[in-house]
């Protein structure tokens, strides 16, 4: 063991230059020298050793045992599920440390899930499926803002975020989950709930690689391979591609996943510290949506309640017709360059492209249909073999392409940011009809929408398209004062957001334009008592804009279903946290008290179309919410790094809300997918050829109505892997073999309200109208599964 003793400025190059130089580089694997991932506009760093601070401290770096076929390990507090921090708001870190002791299919949401705040909804135990929501102190998936590599890759069209369509989970440098707002120059306009930032690790120095096999429950099987280049000649250039294919029967039912993905990395360093960073990322998956039970299915059915796995002539559940498809490309170029006088320019443009297919099994007939408000005939082919039974397809096309920069620049104790984020996106939906066969198949999702009207042409129950602008204007100032222990950001951030959109079913609706501005001002102090405490304080703003959905209208039986309102005002929130921190060499340790104000809170729901899931919106009216999150993680101490995380969340309905001409009594309710309390409790161990993770989260019992007259119970969960690692022999680096149990006790549960209502139970509005229930939907969390991969570098 060799013990190096070095200020903290220079502790973490330090640290990366000695293990290069070592015998543990020879696997031709990444190091990183820091969390990049966390390394924001704001100032809120995530390191990986010591604390901010710029006395002397001694670090232990270990000749064996730290180095396995994913890399070398870093020593960050809870195992790598607490990277440190220093900025003034709550933040919590996840690295490739905990990451790549898990199952190989571990996707950002699933990294973060022992965070304090996180809530995850998920019924695909390998994260496949679609049924996945991430919710933060009690605000749903469409409030978190998603930035993969410096762009959003939330869905345009919803806000929901799919996180296994970014990143395999070897190729994650870290995830950091922000609980309470976003940062000012990130580009997203659906952050009320906070952010959820995905880094990729950088393409290796060395020529070399990875590759692992996975096989598990539910015939899981999965390859992974990674081809990194090292550094090209002297050009300062290096890049990696890697790819993936993965395959499992649904946990739920009938049917299979499939998920093929490719990443790749591109990086330039130039000799004065500039660079240009090229990823991307491709993804093909047909996977199931499971259907959500309501409570009386989940109490007579259990896991039991999915798609049928025989076909009807004349049904509406079979499993083929509820197979979903997406495929989608992204490109980011975050890069980062010097001007004359110490200007700092910061600049990412980016693209991405997607098509998807999210269809659900239903019925028509020849006769008896509207076009909009117009009567029409069908022509359904193979009609009569399959007794009406139709596949209702729901495609999408979305283009989006932007671009982020902003300029640096230090004045003496100031440091003044200037941004703007530009962003131009299409989104295309259409709900046309497949026919299906004697034995209920449809065929391709992407060429069967062969159901027409008597004139020839395709019969649709939707089609819209909508062009979106978006323009942003930022600026930051930061003073540092007393050497840096006290520091002072202040901030505004203009966003603009103009729609375009046409609906081209015949109605009285054509053309709907809609325009929102949003002024998000923001302050955050820091003070650093000493090398070990320190204290925030920040006030944010933070915006959710109207989806899409909400602008057109729906047509049922040639008339209007569903009016759409061009009006509606974004979501708006004012936040508060006070906060506390405590960093040694040994513990890291942060608490937060929070409180939000709210008004035209807007929380996602689904309405069905033809059996199809459409993501909409319910308009809760204010709400406030207090509470308190804690997390705390001891730097690994003989091979153990323990870490817990819990929070209380009080979220109360401000007002009654409308419902017709009525209004239901909600004002002080119990906010939905708000539990009082959840905890977690994570114990890594890593030492010499053997490592593992054990994690335990309870999750409280969480209203589903604003009426709080339903209510998931509490619920909790138990993962655990095991691994060894063995010695290298000729070109086959550090092998090693692991085992990850997911659900380790096999709790028969639900996961979390995919679809909340109004009320349960019918109700007296404050004017005395009966105001009809309607049940709301849930996910069903997965049986036990586990998985075995073997991986090794080379």
């Amino acid at each position: 063991m060799l013990t190096i003793k070095r200020s903290h400025a220079c502790l973490a190059f330090s640290t990366a230059t000695f293990l290069a130089s070592t015998s543990l580089a020879s696997a031709a694997l990444p190091t990183h020298a820091h969390v990049r991932a966390a390394a924001h506009d704001d100032g809120n760093a995530a390191t990986t050793h010591g604390t901010p601070s710029s006395r002397p401290e001694v670090i232990h770096v270990h000749a064996k045992g730290e180095n396995g076929a994913y890399g070398k390990v870093r020593r960050i507090a809870g195992g790598g599920l607490m990277a440190l921090q220093t900025g003034g708001d709550m933040r919590s870190t996840v690295t490739s440390e905990y990451i790549n002791k898990q199952a190989s299919t571990t996707t950002a949401y699933q990294a973060v899930s022992l965070s304090p705040g996180a809530n995850l909804s998920q019924s695909d135990p390998y994260g496949f499926a679609a049924n996945t929501q991430l919710s933060v102190r009690g605000l749903g998936g469409n409030e978190v803002g998603q930035v993969w590599e410096g762009m959003p890759v939330n869905d345009i069209e919803t806000y929901n975020g799919y996180p296994s369509f970014w990143a395999d989970g070897e190729d994650i440098d870290s995830v950091s989950l922000t609980q309470g707002s976003s940062t000012i120059a990130a580009p997203v306009v659906n952050a009320a709930g906070g952010q959820v930032t995905t880094t990729m690790r950088d393409p290796s120095k060395k020529m070399g690689g990875l590759v692992d096999y996975s096989y598990g429950t539910l015939n899981l099987e999965r390859f992974y391979g990674r081809f990194d280049t090292g550094e090209i000649g002297h050009t300062g250039l290096s890049a990696y591609v890697s790819f993936s294919n993965g395959t499992a029967k649904n946990s739920l039912g009938p049917g299979r996943q499939t998920r093929r993905h490719v990443d790749f990395g591109f990086k330039k360093e130039f000799n004065n510290g500039d660079t240009i960073r090229l990823m991307g990322s491709y993804i093909d998956m047909d996977y199931m949506y499971n259907p959500n039970p309501t409570m009386a299915d989940w109490q007579a059915s259990g896991r039991s309640y999915a798609w049928s796995g025989t076909f009807s002539p004349g049904s509406s559940d079979y499993w083929t017709q509820n197979r979903w498809k997406w495929e989608q490309i992204m490109l980011s170029m975050p890069s980062e360059f010097t001007l004359p006088e110490k200007i700092k320019l910061n600049v990412t443009p980016y693209f991405l492209y997607a098509m998807q297919n999210s269809p659900a099994s239903s019925s028509l007939s020849t006769d008896g249909n509207y076009y909009g408000t117009q009567p029409v005939s069908l022509n359904i082919p193979d009609n009569a073999a399959s007794g009406g039974s139709v596949r209702s397809d729901y495609v999408g096309l979305q283009s989006v392409g932007g671009v982020n920069a902003s300029l640096t620049r230090k004045f003496g104790v100031q440091k003044v940011t200037f941004g703007y984020w530009y962003q131009y996106s299409v989104d295309s939906l259409s709900m046309p009809f497949s026919s299906v066969g004697a034995g209920g198949d449809a065929g391709s999702a992407w060429s069967t929408h062969n159901i027409t009207m008597a004139n020839g042409q395709p019969y649709y129950a939707e089609k819209e398209q909508t062009i979106s602008q978006t323009n942003a204007l930022y600026l930051q100032d930061e003073i540092s004062l007393l050497h840096d222990r006290l520091k002072i950001i202040g901030g505004l951030k203009t966003l603009m957001m103009s729609r375009d959109g046409t609906n081209s079913l015949p109605g009285p609706q054509y053309h709907v334009t809609a325009n929102n501005f949003e002024p998000l001002p923001r302050v955050s102090i820091t003070y650093k008592i000493n090398n070990h405490h320190q204290i925030f304080v920040n006030g944010t703003t933070n915006t959710l804009m109207p989806i899409d959905d909400t602008l057109y209208n729906s047509y049922s039986g040639g008339a209007v279903a569903t009016q759409g309102n061009s009006a509606i005002k974004p979501e708006y929130s004012i936040s508060e946290e006070l906060g506390y921190r405590y960093q040694d060499r040994y513990v890291h340790a942060s608490l937060a008290l929070f409180n939000y104000n709210f008004t035209n809170r807007q929380v996602s729901s689904l309405r069905y179309v033809n059996n199809v899931a459409v993501y909409s919106t319910i308009n809760g009216g204010g709400q406030t919410s207090r509470g308190v999150d804690f997390e705390a993680g001891l730097m690994p101490f003989h091979g153990f790094s323990p870490y817990v995380s819990l929070e209380y969340l009080h979220a109360t309905i401000d007002n009654n809300i409308q419902v017709g001409n009525d209004y239901l009594r909600t004002a002080g309710k119990i906010a939905v997918r708000s539990p009082s309390f959840q905890g977690a409790v994570g114990l890594v161990y890593d030492h010499k050829n053997i490592f593992g993770s054990f994690s335990f989260k309870y999750t409280g019992s969480q209203y589903s109505t604003f009426m709080d007259d339903e209510k998931m119970p509490a619920y909790k969960t138990f993962n655990l892997s095991l691994g060894y690692r063995l010695p290298s022999v000729g070109f086959v680096k550090h092998p090693e073999i692991r085992v990850a149990f997911i659900n380790l006790t096999d709790e028969k549960v639900l996961s979390g309200i995919a679809s909340p209502a109004l009320n349960a139970n019918n109700a007296v509005g404050t004017h005395g109208t009966t105001i009809a229930g309607s049940a709301p939907e849930y996910y069903i969390a997965p049986r036990f599964t586990t998985a075995m991969t073997i991986a090794a570098g080379f």
